[in-house]
């Protein structure tokens, strides 16, 4: 018996001191966890006291969490690679095109400008058809600064044509000659390869009526509207058109048209680039019913490439009426594409 009991003491007591080095293992381990760690460990502890059930719950909520926040934190590591890339590549082409205190060449004067709207328009009678219009100006540039040109401009004969011969679109001299001088600004910039960039912003130009807001105001569907006037003196609100041949009529209109220019200086010193534009139309008065919805033209259906600008310098002695009688001899390839228009 004595044996026994002297084993069973031994016993125990091995039992004891296991336990010990257990626990002063555990709290050794946990010495060495940062306290929000310590503590997410003793919150599992917790739960794992729970029933079977309780354990199977904490193990289902926690994987959904676990594989979310995985992904949450891959996107936010690549998105910080990105940002610092684009970071990079913005700062560089802030540095590149940080155009301040170069030299330009200088661009006062005067110049005469053509503008070519290629679009589609719906004819009446006929289906969508291709369409045009010819503009050409007088530009002044009366002063630059830091490649930020401010020039006054006046139209001096405005065109349209479309692709058909059973219908001619008429715009008479009244039109282009009623039209408001125009101020505008024009930006120079260096591009990568050294280049000389030309660039204008949107700019809007509202015709026979009054927009506080051209980008996001409908133009006005009524003659009488206090906003429409007469611009042409044809003695109706509104700007007339004319159609010939097939349709014999006239028209009183409104307009608004939004230019964008980018283009390049060349080895001439003249301006050649792509116009990006919208036009809307609205009609006030009609002759013929065929004509109550004008044909507006829209940029849909037509090259971008072919709507284009350039810039020329004249002879500033020059005014709109010589601008007007020269620009088959200034502009003549394009002149050679559409004669009537330059007629």
């Amino acid at each position: 018996m004595e044996v026994v009991r002297r084993f069973r003491n031994h016993y125990f007591l091995y039992c004891y001191l296991l336990f010990l080095c257990i626990i002063g293992s555990c709290n050794l381990k946990n010495s060495h966890q940062d306290p929000e760690e310590r503590e997410g460990v003793e919150d599992i502890d917790e739960d794992l006291g729970e029933d079977d059930d309780g354990v199977a719950g904490f193990d289902a909520a926690n994987t959904g969490n676990d594989t979310a926040f995985d992904e949450r934190d891959d996107i936010e590591v690549e998105d910080e690679a990105i940002l610092t890339d684009d970071d990079a590549v913005y700062d560089d082409e802030v540095v590149n095109n940080d155009d301040t205190g170069k030299d330009f060449p200088d661009m006062t004067g005067t110049w005469a400008n053509l503008t070519i709207f290629k679009g589609s328009a719906k004819v009446p009678l006929l289906e969508t058809l291709p369409a045009w219009a010819v503009m050409v100006s007088k530009v002044d540039i009366h002063s630059q600064e830091n490649g930020i040109l401010s020039a006054h401009t006046e139209m001096c004969r405005l065109k349209t044509g479309v692709g058909t011969s059973l219908i001619s679109a008429v715009v008479p001299d009244s039109f282009a000659e009623s039209l408001g001088n125009v101020d505008k600004t024009f930006y120079l910039s260096y591009g990568e390869n050294g280049e000389i960039r030309f660039h204008q912003d949107k700019l809007w130009e509202v015709r026979s009526c009054t927009l506080d807001d051209p980008e996001n105001e409908d133009l006005p569907a009524e003659i009488d509207d206090p906003r429409v006037f007469d611009a042409d003196g044809t003695g109706i609100n509104g700007l007339k058109i004319m159609t010939k041949k097939a349709i014999e009529g006239e028209a009183e209109i409104l307009q608004k048209v939004s230019t964008i220019l980018n283009g390049e200086l060349d080895e001439n010193g003249e301006v050649h680039g792509i116009v990006t534009w919208f036009e809307a139309q609205s009609v006030m008065w009609y002759s013929n019913a065929l004509l109550k919805d004008g044909a507006p033209t829209s940029p849909a259906g037509a090259d971008p490439n072919e709507s284009v600008f350039i810039f020329k310098r004249i002879d500033s002695s020059w005014d709109c009426t010589a601008v007007k009688e020269n620009s088959a001899a200034l502009f003549p390839e394009q002149a050679a594409l559409y004669p009537k228009e330059f007629q």
